[in-house]
């Protein structure tokens, strides 16, 4: 029998009425309960706020920090810290995002693992499942598999029903490559020596999993329902989402055919300039822009400062015609040194 010890680290931005909910909840579970022998003071809360909206507090058990708004990347980061600069020997962080909704039995199952996980598995990470939340007996995904970018989720869209459900079923081998970070528990051996790459927003948990590198463990019952993310799409989004994956596939899988690279970017702000999209199409052309900079411009840039720059950056038909030819030239010359530099070694 293990010694458990759970952080739950909680990154939030102006959703107070979802994210007060969430802690009540949490609150009123056998973890703060007095009477409870096995679970009372196993898991604590770290919320990081980075509306400054939250009531600051640090207790016990509850720890509410105000942050500036470095997005969810830079939040679960300053959670991290938080964590870590602790006085408690903490075993296991969940990441979770701060508008999901869960069932306590969800805290229980996990914990309740973890205390007698075999021994070759106490260094993988556990996936929480991901329900549907406007149809909330439909599992969208289970774990995810990254496949360079072109993303495979496990057990999609499964319908869920009481016969074919086992709550405390463990699937060790899900061939998954990381979980998201709607639930997602590492141990605190990888959490203390790895920080979150400054993302901003989007593939922070893809890149954490695949540094990790095990595959997440799925466990029936240990699940929330999230928003789908069909349903949050943006402009900027498109930034991000063009951006990150091209970091997160440079780090983990620099062999990728670059031509392939730049022929799935010039298709994709292709289909938006047809469609007279100019504005999405901008956001694409500065994601590749800005992946160009490298990871260094990356690791130094004031997201914050960053994102609001971006919000109030436009694009238009002869801009964009402009900005694609640059990054494409670039992005040509940065494969040929990189190319030079592999070749002579």
């Amino acid at each position: 029998m293990k010694n458990i010890n759970i952080a739950v680290n909680i990154c939030t931005y102006h959703r107070n009425d979802f994210v007060e909910h969430n802690i009540s909840k949490l609150l009123q579970s056998k973890f703060f309960d007095l009477t409870d022998r096995d679970y009372y003071g196993k898991l604590h809360i770290f919320v990081i706020d980075n509306g400054c909206e939250l009531e600051f507090h640090d207790g016990d058990f509850l720890h509410v920090f105000h942050n500036k708004n470095t997005g969810g990347s830079g939040g679960f980061q300053r959670g991290i810290e938080e964590i870590r600069n602790s006085n408690i020997d903490f075993s296991h962080v969940i990441f979770m995002d701060d508008d999901v909704k869960f069932e306590l039995d969800a805290f229980y199952i996990l914990y309740d693992f973890l205390v007698s996980v075999p021994e070759q598995y106490e260094l993988n990470p556990v996936a929480g499942r991901m329900f549907c939340l406007d149809k909330p007996d439909i599992q969208y995904t289970a774990a995810e598999i990254w496949n360079h970018g072109d993303l495979k989720h496990v057990e999609y869209m499964r319908k869920i029903t009481p016969d074919d459900y086992c709550y405390g079923n463990v699937v060790y081998d899900s061939g998954a490559d990381y979980g998201g970070w709607w639930f997602c528990c590492f141990p605190m051996s990888f959490v203390r020596e790895n920080d979150v790459l400054p993302f901003f927003i989007h593939c922070d948990d893809v890149e954490y999993g695949l540094r990790c590198g095990r595959t997440p463990i799925i466990i029936e019952g240990v699940h929330v329902w999230h928003e789908t993310f069909d349903k949050r799409q943006t402009p900027i989004m498109l930034y991000y989402d063009t951006r990150n994956p091209l970091f997160v596939n440079a780090i983990h899988f620099p062999w990728l055919d670059s031509q392939a690279v730049l022929n799935k970017w010039h298709e994709t702000i292709t289909s938006y300039h047809v469609a007279g999209d100019f504005v999405s199409e901008y956001y694409v052309i500065r994601g590749m822009l800005d992946f160009l900079k490298g990871l260094k411009w990356l690791k130094h840039v004031d997201s914050e400062r960053y994102h609001r720059r971006l919000l109030n950056m436009k694009g238009n038909k002869w801009k964009n015609a402009i900005s694609w030819r640059v990054a494409e030239k670039w992005f040509k010359v940065k494969c040929r040194k990189v190319g030079t530099k592999s070749h002579r070694s």
